[in-house]
């Protein structure tokens, strides 16, 4: 099995811990302490080495983060409300996780980060690379449960968000996944077409994506899926190109709440555009890096190159990988 961690996940979640040892100072001061960034990164490698040591026979680990999204092109006031504000420590705080980047690379791990496209989008790549290419099992580490509509038979999503730990997986994967969830936390069989709607139709607060309808809820919309054909192979997969996608759900969508299916259609296309993880979405776009390349060429070409480089081999532990014990 291979183990694929959202890098900004793993980097804001310890972070947010590392700053209550400093609640009321300045952060970025706090960051520019050498030894209180190696505090930091030393948090990061126990969080990185406690979550591969819950698993058995883990081939590789890869790492994604962010950059700054392809999305925003497309729609400017993308997640309008996260990043018209930045907080007084937002450039050390970067600053930092360059460090932590290359600190992970010179481990041997593959570290994946393309310009235009955010984690998602690489976990999206990374996940065919190992699970349709390969046929390998790769557990996908983070706290966006949003990512579940990649998941295949091969592929599934530990959240260690909570105290309530889930390994998510497809219906069809459960008894193989079963077998893979570690000691206290809960296998959760979901469908993931099923959050390919919720995001498209519910929209995004946090990223600013619209309601396609207002006031339609979630319980509105376990109503609407319940109406879905129960045959698999009537139901749009990862696989189907975006405008078929679109008019499949705006269709049906337009007749459960009654409204007019062309403007159901400009509603969910938009949306489908804005969070659907599909290889259509990627070659679909006009977006151009400043090397000439398609975002999907860019990951493509990073997989391409990162794939064979996997060079660690010693135990998931701070003093094996850091270097040091904890003090």
């Amino acid at each position: 099995m291979n183990i694929l961690f959202d890098g900004n996940y793993l980097y804001h979640r310890t972070f947010s811990v590392f700053t209550k040892y400093y609640a009321g100072q300045d952060l970025g001061e706090v960051l520019r302490d050498s030894e209180k960034k190696q505090v930091f990164i030393r948090k990061l490698v126990i969080e990185l080495c406690h979550t591969v040591r819950s698993f058995d026979d883990v081939e590789k680990v890869i790492v994604v983060f962010d950059t700054h999204s392809w999305r925003y092109n497309f729609y400017p006031d993308y997640k309008y409300a996260l990043t018209r504000i930045r907080d007084d420590y937002y450039k050390e705080f970067i600053r930092v996780l360059d460090d932590f980047e290359s600190f992970l690379r010179n481990k041997g791990i593959i570290v994946s980060r393309v310009e235009g496209a955010e984690g998602d989008d690489l976990m999206y790549i990374w996940s065919v690379y190992f699970g349709v290419v390969c046929n390998e099992e790769l557990l996908i580490v983070t706290g966006d449960s949003d990512i579940r509509q990649i998941m295949t038979p091969n592929v599934a999503l530990f959240n260690n968000n909570s105290k309530n730990l889930r390994l998510y997986c497809t219906p069809e994967s459960a008894a193989v996944w079963r077998y893979r969830v570690p000691e206290g936390a809960e296998l959760v069989p979901v469908r993931p077409f099923d959050i390919l709607l919720y995001k498209v139709l519910l929209g995004d607060k946090s990223d600013n994506i619209p309601q396609v309808k207002k006031g339609f809820g979630e319980k509105a919309l376990e109503k609407f899926i319940a109406t879905l054909p129960a045959d698999p192979a009537l139901v749009p997969t990862v696989e189907t190109q975006m405008f078929p996608m679109a008019d499949w759900i705006a269709t049906r969508f337009a007749d459960f709440v009654h409204m007019p299916y062309e403007e159901v259609l400009e509603k969910v296309n938009f949306n489908l555009k804005m969070v659907w993880l599909g290889l259509s979405v990627y070659n679909d776009l006009d977006y151009v890096n400043s090397n000439h390349q398609s975002l999907l060429e860019s990951m493509l070409v990073d997989v391409e190159r990162q794939k064979d480089t996997y060079n660690y081999n010693k135990e998931w532990t701070l003093e094996s990988f850091y270097g040091m014990p904890i003090k």
